[in-house]
């Protein structure tokens, strides 16, 4: 725990806003995560784009190591996308989490597994990128 609070944060910065936009909420659980945990946040590289059942704009969040962006709308192709209503999506950051994935012997983790397998929540692409993911915004 030591080392991790001696690595410096990877700033968060916050790009593209659409006017219907969720960007700056997504961006708070990013920010708060990075800074619980900054050597992971600086050992995440790839693209993520989180797309919401509601229609709302797809969040993208650039992990490149030394700094990490998020912003509304996409471009390019991601390396992981998270899909899912909101709260469903929501929820897994509140997820108790082993080895980077929802917990078996936790009854939110059964939940967020649930919902995983009811396909209520999708994860397509780089599966590490999505168990990083999921340790840095978890609360």
């Amino acid at each position: 725990m030591e080392a991790e609070s001696r690595t410096p944060c990877p700033p968060v910065r916050l790009g593209v806003l659409a006017e219907d936009g969720i960007a700056p909420s997504i961006f708070a659980l990013v920010e708060h995560g990075v800074g619980k945990r900054p050597a992971l946040a600086a050992q995440t590289v790839g693209t993520v784009e989180l797309r919401f059942a509601e229609g709302y704009p797809p969040v993208r969040i650039d992990f490149e190591g030394t700094r990490i962006l998020v912003e509304d709308g996409g471009a390019g192709p991601p390396d992981l996308v998270v899909s899912g209503s909101m709260p469903d999506i929501v929820h897994l950051t509140a997820t108790p989490l082993v080895g980077g994935v929802p917990s078996p012997t936790s009854g939110r983790g059964r939940a967020a597994l649930a919902r995983m397998a009811r396909g209520r929540v999708k994860l397509e692409g780089d599966r590490a990128l999505g168990r990083k993911l999921l340790r840095i915004l978890a609360l």
